[in-house]
């Protein structure tokens, strides 16, 4: 009995069941990850409504993964969420959905940013031989930017930045550059003689991928039950005071 404890445990700590859940880009996603495998996924593009979607394509998941989840939500081992940079609402409420479900199921939170998970969903597909620059959409001049090297590990700190302060910003030599802000990042560095080579696909935090990486990542340690991740702010959110005298 105890070896079968043991062993189960070690299953669960190599293999974990984790639901994955993205709402800070401009499209909403869940995906069930079971057995080291991918079991159930859904995406839908949006700029708005992530609050209203995500419930029910959750839900959709694990009817589809029925075979893998025969009790559902209580099969789950943990939940991963990205925690930005992105939208600002949209971060919030992939935080607070993920929070609420697993304190009512006792179970852990694994955040992850969502440069990261581009990074990794392209670093999974394909051999890389030069650095990875990923580059999100900010609605701004600006664009939330990191480096990673060919394994998909981060060099250096995510930041928000003008394309045209980037060569500066990057080390010397080639780079391959993905993400939904790629396109004025292309032309500021192309512009600036820097050899790219822009990525197609993966441009946006996708749950299957976070579902990946985090059950990587969970090989390593789970997060304790009851704590939460922070959010990842890279500026200030687009907000204005009301005028003196108007009403609310």
């Amino acid at each position: 009995m105890i070896d079968d404890a043991a062993h189960r445990e070690a299953d669960t700590r190599a293999r974990p069941t984790l639901l994955a859940i993205d709402t800070a880009s401009s499209a909403c996603s869940a995906a069930i990850s079971a057995g080291g495998r991918i079991v159930a996924s859904r995406s839908a593009d949006m700029q708005r409504g992530h609050a209203e979607a995500l419930m029910p394509m959750i839900a959709e998941c694990l009817a589809a993964a029925m075979a893998d989840l025969p009790q559902g939500f209580a099969d789950l081992d943990g939940i991963a969420v990205t925690v930005g940079p992105g939208a600002f609402t949209g971060v919030r409420i992939g935080l607070a959905a993920a929070g609420a479900m697993a304190m009512a199921a006792a179970i852990p939170v694994i955040g992850l940013t969502t440069l990261e998970v581009v990074a990794a969903a392209h670093a999974a597909e394909a051999v890389m031989d030069r650095p990875l620059l990923v580059a999100l959409d900010a609605k701004r001049a600006d664009a939330y930017c990191q480096l990673f090297d060919t394994a998909a590990a981060p060099i250096g700190e995510p930041r928000a930045i003008l394309p045209a302060a980037l060569s500066s910003w990057l080390p010397e030599g080639p780079v391959a550059l993905a993400g939904d802000g790629a396109a004025p990042v292309a032309a500021a560095l192309a512009a600036a003689g820097r050899d790219i080579r822009r990525l197609a696909g993966h441009d946006r935090p996708e749950a299957a991928a976070l579902a990946r990486l985090a059950a990587e990542r969970w090989r390593r340690g789970a997060p304790p039950a009851g704590s939460l991740p922070r959010p990842l702010y890279l500026r200030s959110p687009d907000v204005s005071l009301p005028r003196r005298g108007a009403r609310p």
